[in-house]
């Protein structure tokens, strides 16, 4: 069983798509900042959270991360999509309490860290996006505004990849804004 937790709009066919709001293709109404959640320990295989996260306060952050570690299974996936800080709409967003960079998560969940210790996910998936992975999740876009991203996307995401991500965060963001990091792990 895979969880879409946080999905609003944004429904995914392959998972159990869980949200706060009622909305259409929501199967369970679940507020995630109640903890603990009602999943049992190690039942999920995997857990998508896309710009969820930095809606929670600081403290809950946390104990949101060690929730999806109770319910994974031993090998179960976490993915999170995030706000990127260069992203001025994610640091303007009232609702947010944090941005995020490209390693933020591979160096606070991939790696041994005073913040939880032992590492508790093998960081399998990283990615800088120039914008959403789901370009309209939530079909705002004009149509011309969706087509012309459709095009310009995959090039500036090749020039990322091209320069490295790191390098593209630290020298071109500062001009060029980017959306979204995202990041994939796998529980050990």
């Amino acid at each position: 069983m895979r969880l879409n937790l946080g999905c609003g709009r944004n429904i995914r066919s392959d998972c159990i798509n869980i949200d706060i709001t009622k909305y259409e293709g929501v199967q369970q109404v679940v507020d995630l900042s109640v903890f603990p959640w009602p999943w049992e320990d190690m039942s999920i295989d995997g857990i998508y959270a896309s710009h969820l996260i930095e809606h929670l306060p600081f403290d809950q952050q946390d104990i949101f991360i060690l929730e999806c570690y109770r319910i994974l299974k031993k090998g179960g996936f976490l993915r999170f999509n995030l706000p990127h800080s260069s992203c001025v709409t994610a640091i303007g967003c009232y609702g947010h309490y944090r941005t995020f960079s490209y390693n933020t998560m591979d160096g606070y969940l991939g790696m041994d860290f005073y913040r939880f210790g032992k590492a508790k996910w093998q960081t399998v998936e990283k990615k800088l996006l120039f914008w959403y992975e789901v370009c309209d999740a939530q079909g705002e876009l004009p149509l011309w505004i969706f087509w012309l991203l459709k095009i310009v996307d995959p090039i500036m995401n090749f020039m990322i990849r091209l320069v490295t991500p790191r390098i593209f965060e630290n020298v071109f963001c500062p001009a060029i804004q980017c959306r979204e990091v995202i990041w994939k792990g796998i529980k050990l």
